[in-house]
């Protein structure tokens, strides 16, 4: 594929350069987030079909003025179609959204109170229910928090090309530092499931074989992880509320 921003300006200007030449951005986003997806949730070509509508409105919103490369911006606005599509789509049992929230709501409660992570036995206990089932609820939340880090802009971090007013770019700065403590208090081997699932693109199944533990209990490590993170942007959101309060 031609790159650059040879081949964007060709696009505008009506020439041999088409849609097409981006086609494989689409393909690269759509095989990522699927690697990520239990098998069977959702046909390659519906993921494809949500990738080319954010490549279209890609090339239309594409302001070569800010600065930022036209397929670093293109990536950025597939993947987040694509997502978009698979949330819309509502694809979740009621009670795995009940759970995850509950979950979520409970390590936030938990380290706001004991201002430290909370173990597997105190969650349970404060959900009310037996540390094996916690594990087993773990492992039923694999599904929902799959391509989590992919869309924490949820709650208030935004891709790297978004524009911001300083007053917005202080709380970007303050969402990253929050981030980024609470991944240096997840366990190693939690850090270990978020690098190489993230980071290096393995799917679960490659994680654990890399690991040498069971996929289950990976699914348990990568869900456990990523709702502490929700949990402590939850926090930070509360105290934000509360700030603009006062």
């Amino acid at each position: 594929m031609e790159r650059g921003q040879a081949a964007y300006e060709r696009w505008r200007d009506g020439g041999q350069q088409s849609r097409e030449a981006y086609l494989p951005l689409v393909h690269e986003q759509a095989a990522r987030i699927l690697r990520r997806l239990p098998s069977g949730v959702i046909e390659r070509d519906e993921v494809i079909s949500y990738g080319v509508i954010g490549l279209l409105e890609g090339l239309e919103q594409y302001d070569p003025r800010r600065g930022v490369p036209v397929e670093a911006y293109l990536r950025t606005q597939i993947r987040r179609r694509i997502l978009d599509g698979l949330r819309t789509q509502d694809r979740l049992p009621r009670r795995l959204r009940a759970r995850e929230r509950m979950v979520r709501e409970a390590y936030a409660a938990l380290e706001q109170e004991h201002l430290r992570s909370a173990t597997d036995s105190e969650v349970a206990q404060h959900l009310g229910i037996s540390a094996d089932e916690f594990q087993s609820w773990l492992v039923d939340l694999g599904f929902t928090t799959v391509w989590s880090i992919e869309v924490l802009q949820e709650n208030g971090i935004e891709p790297e090309d978004a524009e911001r007013t300083p007053e917005e770019q202080v709380e970007q700065e303050e969402l990253l530092a929050v981030l980024t403590a609470a991944i240096a208090k997840l366990s190693k081997r939690e850090q270990d499931v978020l690098a190489a699932h993230y980071n290096l693109g393995y799917s679960m199944q490659e994680v654990a074989q890399a690991m040498d533990l069971s996929e289950r209990y990976v699914a348990a490590l990568h869900s456990k992880a990523v709702l502490r993170l929700r949990g402590a942007l939850s926090r930070y959101r509360a105290v934000m509320r509360g700030r603009d309060l006062r």
